[in-house]
């Protein structure tokens, strides 16, 4: 596996685990991998910390070659961005018959803390029709 490609992984698993735990401490349930408190803690461990592990140790795995600056910087913005997405898509596909929406949708970060953001664009969405 080459260097870059490595990085990039580690940084977009790394990502998905360390949105689990804002999420948790955020109440926002609408991108939870799952439901259950509980599991979503397990997930979001299991996720974060094997690719902190794997930083932490990268001098010791790869003692010969870099990642430069500006390309690190790029793979690191591409990464955390796709995380960010796949939350978003898998979150709103896993949770779309486990959250039920309510009429009223919040404004902001507040509206995942009881609707997916599949339902949240698709209520909006709705309502500019009917506008």
């Amino acid at each position: 596996m080459s260097l870059t490609f490595e990085y990039f992984l580690l940084v977009f698993i790394a990502g998905l685990g360390f949105l689990q735990f804002a999420a948790m401490k955020g109440g926002l349930r609408g991108i939870w991998l799952s439901l259950d408190l509980s599991k979503n803690r397990f997930y979001a461990a299991v996720l974060s910390f094997p690719a902190m592990l794997a930083f932490f140790t990268w001098n010791y795995r790869n003692p010969v070659g870099i990642i430069e600056g500006a390309q690190q910087a790029g793979l690191f913005s591409l990464a955390a961005a796709l995380s960010v997405l796949f939350t978003i898509a898998l979150s709103s596909l896993i949770n779309r018959n486990k959250l039920k929406p309510s009429r009223k949708i919040d404004a902001g970060l507040e509206a995942l803390r009881s609707h997916t953001y599949y339902q949240i664009i698709k209520a909006k969405l709705g309502n500019a029709d009917q506008d």
